[in-house]
C-alpha cells in the first residue's frame, strides 16, 4: 500500500484528528469514570469495534483517492461518524454529571449528518464511475482493434484518430480537433526516469477521458502528445472543453517514486474545425506545426 496520497490531504487529516481530540477532551470532562465492575464489555467491543472502523475507513480513503469534492466529503462524512462513535464509546466507561445529560441527546445526530454527507459524496463518485465506465464500455464493445491501443496510456494510436475523424467529414457536423503537448515532458524523464514518465502520461490519459463526453475520442499521437475529437462541437465550446481539461491537469499534484515534493504538470493546446475543404492530414499538420512552434517560444 502507498502511503504518498496522505501528503496532499493535510487539512482532512488535521480536521479528522482535532475533531476525536476535541470530542475526546469534551467527554472527559463531562462525567467521572465508573468502575470497572459497572462496565459492560460487551458494549465496549461491540462500540470500540464500529468506532476503529470508521478510523480504518477515512484512512483507506486518504491513502487510495485524490484530492477533490468527492474525497472531501468522504472524510467529512467518517469524520462526524467518527465523532458519534467515539462518544457512545468513551459513555461506557464515564458517568455524565447531572449538568452534562445533553451529550446523551446529541451523541447520534453526527452520525446523522455524516451518513448525509457521505451519501453525497457515494453519488458522485458514482457519477465518476459511470464516466469512466462509459469509455471503457465504448472500448471494448464499439471498437475492438487492440493493435491500436496504445499500451502505455490505454489510448487508441494516432491512425486511428485519423481515420475516426474522416469519418466524421461527410456527417456534415460542426466537429472540432484539439492537440494537447505535455509542457517539459522530456526534463521529467530526464529527472525521474522513463518508467515515471510512462506512469505520469497514464495517469494524464485517465484525467482526459473524466473530462470528456461518451462521444468525444482521445487518442495517443505520438510521445507526450495527445489528439482529441470532438463531435458536435463548434470553435467556442471546443475551447470551452480543452481549457477545462487544462486546468483540470495542472490542478493535479503528480507524485513521482522517491520524489521529495509532488510535481505539477502543465499542458499546452490548439485546436480548430473540421474543415470540410481541407484534408485531415494538412489540418494535422496544421495544427501540431502551431504547438511546435508554441514550444518553440516557450524554449
Amino acid at each position: 500500500m502507498s502511503f504518498s496520497m496522505l501528503s496532499q490531504h493535510k487539512p482532512l487529516i488535521i480536521t479528522y484528528l482535532f475533531t476525536v481530540i476535541a470530542v475526546f477532551m469534551v467527554c472527559s470532562m463531562s462525567g467521572e469514570l465508573v468502575s470497572w465492575q459497572q462496565i459492560k464489555f460487551s458494549d465496549v467491543i461491540g462500540e470500540g469495534s464500529i468506532l476503529l472502523l470508521s478510523g480504518f475507513w477515512a484512512f483507506a480513503v486518504l491513502v487510495s483517492r485524490p484530492p477533490g469534492r468527492v474525497t472531501t466529503f468522504l472524510v467529512l462524512g467518517l469524520t462526524l461518524f467518527t465523532a458519534s462513535s467515539l462518544i457512545d464509546f468513551l459513555d461506557e466507561f464515564t458517568d455524565p454529571y447531572s449538568s452534562s445529560t445533553w451529550l446523551s441527546f446529541v451523541e447520534s445526530i453526527p452520525a446523522a449528518i455524516g451518513m448525509l454527507v457521505m451519501s453525497v459524496a457515494l453519488y458522485w463518485w458514482h457519477q465518476e464511475q459511470l464516466s469512466l465506465n462509459r469509455q471503457l464500455y465504448r472500448r471494448e464493445l464499439d471498437y475492438r482493434w487492440h493493435k491500436e491501443i496504445d499500451p502505455i496510456t490505454l489510448l487508441y494510436r494516432g491512425n486511428y484518430f485519423i481515420d475516426r475523424a474522416k469519418q466524421q467529414i461527410p456527417l456534415h457536423q460542426n466537429t472540432s480537433l484539439v492537440v494537447f503537448d505535455l509542457v517539459s515532458f522530456s526534463s521529467i524523464n530526464r529527472q525521474f526516469g522513463l518508467a515515471e514518465g510512462d506512469r505520469i502520461l497514464r495517469e494524464v490519459a485517465q484525467l482526459l477521458v473524466m473530462n470528456l463526453r461518451s462521444s468525444d475520442l482521445a487518442c495517443r499521437y505520438a510521445g507526450d502528445r495527445f489528439v482529441v475529437l470532438l463531435p458536435n462541437t463548434d470553435f467556442d465550446n471546443a475551447q470551452s472543453i480543452a481549457l477545462q481539461i487544462q486546468k483540470s491537469i495542472q490542478s493535479v499534484a503528480f507524485k513521482p517514486h522517491k520524489a521529495n515534493a509532488p510535481l505539477f504538470t502543465h499542458m499546452r493546446f490548439v485546436f480548430d474545425t473540421l474543415n470540410q475543404g481541407q484534408p485531415l492530414e494538412q489540418s494535422l499538420q496544421a495544427l501540431n506545426q502551431a504547438i511546435d512552434n508554441m514550444s518553440e517560444v516557450a524554449a
